[in-house]
């Protein structure tokens, strides 16, 4: 097969898929998010990068260039946004980013008026930067997706984003290292993007309300310390026995009174685990561990704290307590000498720093400032 006409197949296919990925995206039943206008981003920058066979034009081009070398730094941010509830932007993360397409930009325009610029600083570092990003992208979905409660969801931005940090890291060591020179690539590295972005749909359609969340969107202010809750899962049905275990013998013998569809009696050793024996202080406290002293499968664990509680998160099932924990001795005068580190190791956080982003993210307040609107009353 002509290699020009696969070329162009293949651009025609990959377009299709990117249209068919965006208008799942809005069809999407969630409210505009800082996921969706990073996902956004990251569609664009793929179709200009699709379009770099057929520009031949040195301006044009240039633009073009600068819009693509985007696609790694906003696929790490979308990826840390997917599987932090509570994301937002920092100015070290964009800087990060800009620093991948401000500095290969920069040297492009001057490369047109002067021939030695310095590609040590204006194209190794940021193409270094290009890999650490993916690295850290694939850090993130490593770390933190476990702790997602709804399985549906946990699977699918598993495989969506490694699978697409895995490829789009093979295709910058096959474009800038290992196969930097060879001819063919040039056409062929265009002609797998359809392929993949056809096994992101299928799966986008599969699970097609698991992948974006809208607790960004939600109030600020002292009044949404709720937030750290995830999203109700009223919705959800559990066959008690199939989901968790109990015979049909056991669960006639429940109580009736239920939250949410699962019996009471279920949650009873969760809660005495998590309000009288404070589990929840033990730093590093894994859904593995806990699953551990309820004697319970941890599967079977994630649907109880998902479908009795509605927590979409395990870390914002901890933080309930561990919160509600910190703000009852901040607000105690006779604590008031007690320095918020020690507050913060005693709930079982690992430093100040990671407390008080957790603090914030829930009464829109630092604990030094919580602690002093408390005791001024």
């Amino acid at each position: 097969m002509d290699t020009k006409l696969l070329l162009v197949a293949a651009i025609a296919f990959t377009f299709s898929q990117i249209f068919l990925s965006f208008t799942l995206l809005i069809r999407s039943t969630y409210a505009w998010s800082v996921q969706k206008s990073i996902y956004t981003c990251f569609l664009f920058a793929v179709m200009v990068y699709m379009l770099t066979p057929f520009v031949d034009s040195g301006s044009l081009r240039f633009w073009v260039i600068a819009i693509q070398t985007a696609i790694p730094g906003l696929f790490w941010l979308f990826s840390a946004s997917l599987f932090d509830d509570h994301f937002r932007f920092r100015a070290w993360k964009i800087a990060l980013v800009a620093i991948t397409v401000l500095l290969p930009t920069f040297s492009n325009a001057l490369s047109l008026v002067d021939t030695s610029v310095n590609r040590v600083i204006f194209h190794s570092i940021p193409q270094a930067l290009e890999f650490v990003l993916m690295g850290f992208a694939l850090i993130v979905i490593t770390q933190k997706w476990k702790n997602d409660l709804v399985a549906s969801r946990r699977q699918l931005r598993l495989w969506f984003c490694g699978l697409g940090g895995f490829y789009i890291i093979a295709l910058l060591l096959m474009r800038e290292l290992l196969l930097a020179e060879e001819h063919w690539l040039s056409a062929w590295q265009y002609v797998s993007v359809g392929g993949m972005f056809l096994i992101i749909n299928v799966m986008a359609l599969e699970y097609k309300e698991g992948l974006f969340h809208r607790s960004d969107l939600e109030d600020e202010g002292p009044q949404s310390a709720a937030r750290i809750k995830a999203e109700p899962a009223a919705t959800l049905t559990y066959d008690t026995e199939q989901e968790f275990g109990v015979s049909h013998a056991q669960e006639q013998g429940l109580e009736h009174n239920k939250i949410k569809g699962v019996p009471m009696e279920l949650l009873a050793p969760l809660n005495q685990l998590m309000e009288q024996d404070f589990a929840y202080r033990e730093m590093g406290f894994t859904i593995g561990q806990l699953a551990n002293m309820l004697g319970m499968q941890e599967y079977r664990l994630r649907k109880l704290i998902n479908a009795g509680l509605g927590y979409r998160n395990f870390n914002d099932f901890l933080n309930t307590y561990r919160i509600r924990e910190a703000r009852l001795r901040l607000s105690d005068p006779d604590e008031h000498a007690t320095p918020v580190l020690n507050i913060a190791l005693d709930a079982g956080y690992r430093s100040l720093s990671s407390f008080n982003k957790a603090f914030k993210d829930t009464l829109n307040q630092t604990p030094t400032e919580f602690r002093a609107a408390q005791l001024a009353l």
